[in-house]
């Protein structure tokens, strides 16, 4: 796994000072230009124009309609974006130690996109930072060490289908873009599954919502490219787990998010977040 070169690199690295906190600096502000772009994509909503109306939801399989039903509440709004942050721990090996980790993130629905920014210290004094995108319907990954030397920086088909479902998986946190149809289809498979769909600039990748007895998503399925390290990435099943669910300013979401990839018949764990509750409709990144 390319990651595996990180933590080659963070072995032989000591306290560097003052260079990097001037490149800490400059990652900062870089990443907060690029979400405040994000952000303000797309003009505020004229007064009124943010209501959705319940009639929406008929034509939907079942199980998403009975979840949207208590997920959006009584008085459903159309949300823009979503900002949050999150604690919680990461694993770049499969096989590796889990990391602490704290991140924050930008999301916009018209059209789908996010930008999110972790940061884990694997041996005190030093840090590692990965930011993670997809815009337009095109994924990139870059990871710096000491926010300042790049590490690697990844685009490409298998990045796009990567970051494109990691995207659709999120929006349990903003479900009222799970109605436009501009850019989201369902297809019904029983009483607790559904498939969704999501078409970005011409790019469109699948996977399959489960929901609980309650009638809330628990959890998405598809598969996605692993990179190895060992030549081409290799499509395997991935999924992810939602619960913790409360109400913000009148969604009900999940606070907790764990990731896995299925190898070999094995489901392994290698993300699991923490959420402070969502912000919606700032459109200002984090100071």
């Amino acid at each position: 796994m390319v990651w595996s070169l990180v933590w080659g690199l963070v072995t032989g690295v000591g306290a560097i000072g003052t260079w990097a906190t001037l490149g800490s600096s400059r990652f900062e502000r870089r990443f907060a230009r690029d979400a405040k772009a994000l952000l303000t994509t797309s003009p505020p909503l004229p007064q009124g124009a943010a209501s959705l109306e319940l009639g929406r939801l008929a034509p939907l399989p079942a199980p998403v309609r009975e979840y949207l039903t208590q997920a959006l509440g009584d008085s459903p709004q159309r949300v823009q974006s979503v900002r949050f942050r999150h604690g919680g721990r990461f694993r770049s090996k499969l096989e590796g130690p889990w990391q602490h980790i704290r991140g924050q993130q930008y999301n916009t629905t018209d059209p789908p996109a996010f930008l999110w920014w972790g940061r884990l210290s694997p041996v005190p004094g030093v840090w590692v930072d990965a930011r993670d995108r997809s815009i337009g319907g095109k994924g990139n990954m870059v990871v710096s060490l000491e926010s300042t030397l790049t590490l690697f920086d990844r685009a490409g088909r298998e990045l796009d289908q990567g970051a494109l479902l990691r995207l659709l998986s999120d929006f349990v946190l903003f479900p009222s873009v799970m109605l436009d149809e501009r850019y989201v289809g369902w297809t019904p498979i029983d009483e607790r599954h559904a498939r969704a769909s999501l078409r970005v600039q011409g790019s469109v990748v699948s996977g399959v919502f489960e929901f609980g007895d309650d009638g809330l998503a628990r959890s998405f399925h598809s598969e996605r490219y692993l990179d190895t390290g060992a030549g081409e990435p290799r499509l395997l099943p991935w999924s992810g787990d939602y619960d913790d669910y409360r109400r913000v300013h009148g969604l009900l979401v999940p606070h907790h998010f764990v990731g896995y990839w299925h190898v070999d018949g094995e489901r392994i764990p290698y993300v699991d977040f923490t959420l402070e509750p969502p912000e919606y409709d700032v459109r200002d990144p984090f100071s």
